[in-house]
């Protein structure tokens, strides 16, 4: 199953959080899910990196590209047609990264690796 990572998931998996789930662990360790993390994620983690909010996992996110490339994801850059998206998606949530990551995963028709329950107001497959 190829799968669009929600910034958080990914984020709890490494540092070995425990509010990740039995199945995000499944999935982000599978040999057979194919991953795929946006590039607005990493926009979001180099944001919380410099204003202080991510010091947990250092200061690059040049480190984070490398951890991508340690579990095989993909990096799914932002297209014209995810942002025409947007105009369809209801303000269910306020948060622009998670709005752009649902207009992406209705785009490439992925499901969503996500422990946010607001997702689920969206016409898309959240996977928790």
């Amino acid at each position: 199953m190829r799968v669009l990572v929600d910034t958080h998931t990914f984020l709890w998996d490494l540092l070995g959080d425990h509010r990740s789930s039995r199945k995000a662990k499944q999935i982000l360790s599978s040999d057979t899910d194919e991953l795929v993390f946006s590039l607005v994620s990493l926009w979001e983690i180099a944001i919380k990196i410099k204003t202080g909010k991510l010091n947990a996992i250092g200061s690059s996110v040049a480190y984070i590209r490398e951890e991508m490339d340690a579990y095989g994801m993909e990096l799914l850059p932002i297209r014209y047609d995810h942002i025409l998206q947007l105009e369809y998606l209801p303000r269910n949530h306020g948060d622009p990264f998670d709005r752009l990551l649902v207009a992406q995963a209705i785009s490439e028709s992925l499901p969503i690796l996500s422990g946010d329950s607001k997702l689920k107001d969206y016409d898309v497959k959240v996977i928790w």
